[in-house]
């Protein structure tokens, strides 16, 4: 893993280190060096610890067209989903407290050997501002941080404001001198891991802090100013006054006595700079400062922050694992991280009394108690109490993540958790659980005000809801995985090294595994593939998906022929023949879906001419010909029809045949009876004259 940042000593959750294990570590065999775009040039042998970021490695890079340019580049490890929006949104910018991001894509990367998501950037000059945040940290002067680090910084966050996208990496590890003199300080890296997945939780409001740090989402503007607020207090006072403090004391902390109080405590600074701090770093983002308010902060104007409160104090603690809490936000982060431990004494209404004496909170006691009187009865009473506590939570700490089993996450960051967990092969269940049981819906309704953007986050977990009570191809938790992660590449195995993040790439880079796979058994089509196609389609292509699970194994393979020829007829290219000669290999089903040996024999002749072309479409065509389908359906019914009649004459002959010897053997009978009469008359006769003469 990256070592560029220094340890913070409140560092990210283990989650977000292991995902970075396909980082290639320093000191790993070179190999030759990576090009992107046809024009920048990464070389693998000389890694910049200095610059790396805590899960992309940093290395130096060049420019074809202006070799004096300073540029390095920074490799994502494929587990980590970047954020690629963001790079689209932030390339080529150029803004005073931010470093340029130059160039980004899927590069060809020797020493993971295979393609990893590349990002370009401008080479700061002076390095770091602080490789650390343990023990003394060279500090700011008041009067050089407004125009060193306040403005740019504000130009900055206006930009991305502008730009409907967050920064969500704002801390002093992750800023940089751009000139060798130390003058123009800059914000880092945003965009090679989810948002404020490499986030401290000292940088981290309350809220964000309490989420796993891979499912806090792409967050508010108010969450950059606030780590904005931390990263000036620590520059400010030339240390961390909660340095000694682990993740869950310093949550209590600012739980307790906030923010401002817990990271800045009695230190003398001047009345401005608290004035600043206190704007920033207030825990209630309705009340905390915005950049107007920063903007006439800077002009010289004196505003009065307004502080939250940290809650309704109980009379008496809930005894709780040994602790007593006093306030609800506390007791809630508590039972979230003992889960199993808390459903008891919500079940018992043990919490509910408390409420309602201790607190004197009669409507939130009422609120405990009818969801667990509504919840429980009958099904999986496990599951049940689970979403009692659950509930329970978004009762007590309505602003807090949803936390459900361990999982903690904002709706936004749902879906990075879950292209995390499936990245680490970890255990999805609470993922495919919080969407089955709708407790995203949950949440938002516990919000109590209407937001459009919950609207939207509703109604497409609502759709990812049906996606996963289906169990074909195209569906299941691996639609859900794409639909929540637009710019994932495609995890399908059958690709190999190379990174396929659009749609159009997906046959180019199935052309290119092709050879290695007509054997005529392995279809160019598993289930991330599918799910791929679905989510990236823009049309509707769900009845083709469905076809791919058909029984019959011809209809599944004609869907997906008629997939890929839609495709590279909408996206190209106009030629694909290892991928043609894949689908050639399997043809055979669809072959004999034609009753005509001669159909068959002409469809045998024409499919290699069509192969060597590399013309997915024309295969179809061939292959899915209505008139000659219609032609041979009806061919077919004529000939049943012949064959019906046929053997219908074959059994009337060899019924008439069969009456013929019965009435053959009855005339035979009758015959024979009447000779024998015959003959016996003649005998008697004979006898008669004999004895007469």
């Amino acid at each position: 893993m990256a070592d560029g940042e220094g340890d913070d000593g409140q560092g990210p959750a283990t989650e977000a280190m292991d995902a970075a294990e396909a980082v290639v570590e320093a000191g790993a065999p070179a190999g030759p060096p990576g090009v992107l775009r046809e024009r920048y040039t990464v070389r693998s042998g000389s890694p910049i610890p200095g610059l790396s970021m805590p899960n992309a490695e940093a290395y130096p890079a060049e420019d074809k067209r202006d070799p004096n340019r300073k540029l390095y580049a920074l490799i994502c490890p494929p587990g980590v989903p970047p954020r690629v929006n963001v790079m689209r949104a932030i390339k080529g910018v150029s803004s005073p407290g931010m470093q340029q991001l130059v160039e980004w894509g899927p590069m060809m990367w020797a020493p993971a050997g295979r393609q990893c998501m590349t990002v370009i950037y401008e080479r700061p000059a002076g390095g770091r501002v602080i490789g650390s945040l343990r023990g003394d940290i060279r500090r700011i002067e008041d009067y050089d941080i407004g125009p060193k680090l306040i403005e740019p910084v504000c130009a900055s966050i206006k930009e991305l404001i502008t730009r409907g996208i967050t920064h969500r990496a704002i801390r002093p590890t992750n800023l940089y001198y751009m000139d060798e003199g130390g003058e123009r300080i800059v914000l880092g890296d945003c965009v090679t891991s989810p948002p404020a997945m490499d986030q401290p939780l000292l940088f981290e409001t309350i809220e964000s802090g309490m989420a796993n740090p891979m499912a806090r989402g792409g967050g508010t503007h108010a969450d950059d100013l606030y780590s904005l607020g931390v990263t000036l207090a620590i520059l400010l006072m030339g240390r961390n006054l909660a340095g000694h403090l682990d993740d869950a004391a310093l949550m209590r902390a600012k739980i307790q006595q906030g923010t401002y109080a817990t990271l800045v405590g009695d230190t003398r600074l001047p009345l401005a700079m608290i004035e600043l701090l206190r704007g920033l770093l207030c825990d209630d983002s309705k009340l905390r400062w915005d950049v107007e308010s920063l903007d006439l902060w800077m002009q010289g104007r004196r505003l009065s922050p307004l502080q939250s409160r940290a809650g309704k104090r109980a009379a008496r603690g809930f005894p709780f694992q040994g602790r007593e809490y006093y306030y609800g936000r506390e007791l809630a982060a508590a039972m979230a991280r003992n889960w199993d431990a808390a459903v008891p004494p919500v079940l018992e209404g043990k919490l509910e009394l408390w409420l309602r004496r201790a607190v004197e909170d009669k409507e939130r006691a009422q609120a405990v108690s009818d969801v667990v009187r509504l919840s429980l009865g009958g099904g999986d009473k496990k599951m049940a109490s689970d979403l009692v506590l659950c509930k329970v939570l978004m009762l007590l700490d309505p602003a807090a993540p949803i936390r459900f089993k361990g999982f903690n996450a904002f709706p936004d960051g749902v879906g990075t958790a879950l292209a995390m967990l499936v990245a680490k092969r970890a255990d999805t269940k609470p993922v495919v659980d919080c969407i089955l049981k709708e407790i995203p819906k949950m949440w938002f309704e516990a919000q109590g005000e209407y937001q459009p953007d919950n609207s939207l986050m509703e109604q497409n977990f609502k759709e990812l809801r049906g996606y996963l009570t289906q169990t074909g191809m195209g569906y299941g938790l691996e639609r859900c995985l794409y639909e929540m992660n637009d710019a994932l590449p495609c995890q399908s195995p059958l690709l190999g090294e190379r990174y396929v993040v659009e749609l159009k790439e997906l046959l180019p880079a199935l052309n290119a595994v092709a050879p290695a796979n007509t054997d005529g058994k392995k279809w160019p089509c598993d289930r991330h593939v599918a799910a791929f196609m679905g989510a990236r389609a823009r049309s509707d292509i769900d009845r083709n998906l469905t076809a791919l699970s058909d029984a019959d194994a011809g209809k599944g393979l004609m869907a997906l022929i008629n997939l890929f020829a839609v495709f590279q007829y909408r996206l190209g290219p106009e030629s694909l023949p290892a991928l043609a000669a894949w689908i050639g290999s399997l043809a055979g089903v669809a072959v004999t879906e034609y009753h005509s040996r001669e159909k068959r024999k002409e469809l045998e002749k024409e499919l290699p001419k069509l192969v060597r072309k590399g013309s997915l479409v024309e295969i179809y065509n061939l292959l899915e010909d209505t008139g000659a389908r219609e032609k041979d359906r009806t061919g077919f019914e004529w000939a049943k029809a012949q064959y019906a009649a046929a053997d219908e004459e074959i059994k009337r002959v060899q019924a008439d045949d069969d009456e013929r010897d019965k009435e053959a053997d009855r005339a035979g009978r009758q015959m024979a009876a009447v000779t024998g009469i015959l003959i016996s008359m003649i005998t008697v006769t004979i006898i008669v004259i004999m004895k007469v003469w």
